[in-house]
């Protein structure tokens, strides 16, 4: 009997070898990391004697980036898994209104004004979620509703109980608050005041704080901006969650 001969095995793209430098360039992350390193190569070509590189600069910009970073993550999150959220935006003026009206109007210690504002809005993003899902009603069309409600309550509410649209007093109500500096505080002091007497970042040159670090800690706006990108990171690699927003969004 002849031997009959086994067809060869056909190898399956999924599963074939790429080389390191192709799966880099075929990282999502990449046209992000690219842009960011033009962006800061003109900038340090045309304005790299504006201030924007000394240590006050880079506070500055740092922590306008965070209040974006911090958006982004929830953001990313929900568009990786096809869906979008217009309310964020009003959802943050939302929250800082509640924050402002629970603590300034009626008088609660700010660390429960935060506490309820917090729930109040994870209340109504689930409420979308809920809605997006049952429904079938597209994301884009439910959030935008939300917005428009959002917006609404957050001009109506402080008209109603102060006759105003904007109420301050909410720093000087967190004054002593054991929350106030897990938000509003700073990491490092002693560090940056280290540098500032070693004359390593600039100091006050004169007035009160003469020989005081210009920048005197990093601000928790920074550090929470930080933890909150690496633990989605980890959530999308690392975790079973992470891999259903993935399959999610196809």
């Amino acid at each position: 009997m002849s031997e009959t001969t086994q067809p060869k095995p056909v190898a399956d793209e999924r599963v074939k070898e790429m080389s390191s430098l192709r799966r880099a360039l075929i990282r999502p992350e990449l046209g992000g990391i690219c842009g960011t390193i033009a962006v800061f190569t003109f900038f340090l070509l045309f304005a790299h004697d504006s201030g924007m590189f000394n240590s006050q600069g880079v506070l500055n910009w740092s922590t306008v980036s965070a209040q974006f970073m911090i958006i982004a993550v929830g953001a990313c999150l929900l568009m990786i898994a096809g869906e979008f959220d217009l309310s964020v935006g009003s959802m943050i003026g939302f929250a800082g209104m509640m924050i402002a009206i629970f603590s300034v109007t009626l008088g609660w210690p700010v660390w429960l004004a935060i506490l309820v504002a917090f729930v109040l809005c994870l209340a109504i993003g689930a409420l979308n979620g809920v809605i997006v899902v049952r429904t079938g009603l597209p994301s884009f069309i439910v959030t935008l509703a939300t917005l428009f409600i959002l917006r609404g309550f957050t001009i109506y509410f402080p008209q109603l109980l102060e006759n105003k649209t904007i109420i301050g007093g909410i720093r000087e109500q967190a004054e002593g608050d054991w929350l106030a500096p897990l938000f509003g505080g700073k990491v490092l002091t002693g560090f940056f005041r280290f540098l500032g007497e070693h004359d390593l970042i600039a100091t006050f040159e004169r007035g009160s704080r003469q020989g005081e670090p210009v920048v005197d800690g990093i601000p928790m706006l920074i550090v929470w901006a930080i933890l909150l990108i690496i633990f989605g990171h980890v959530l999308l690699t690392k975790t079973k969650f992470g891999n259903w927003i993935f399959a999610s969004g196809g």
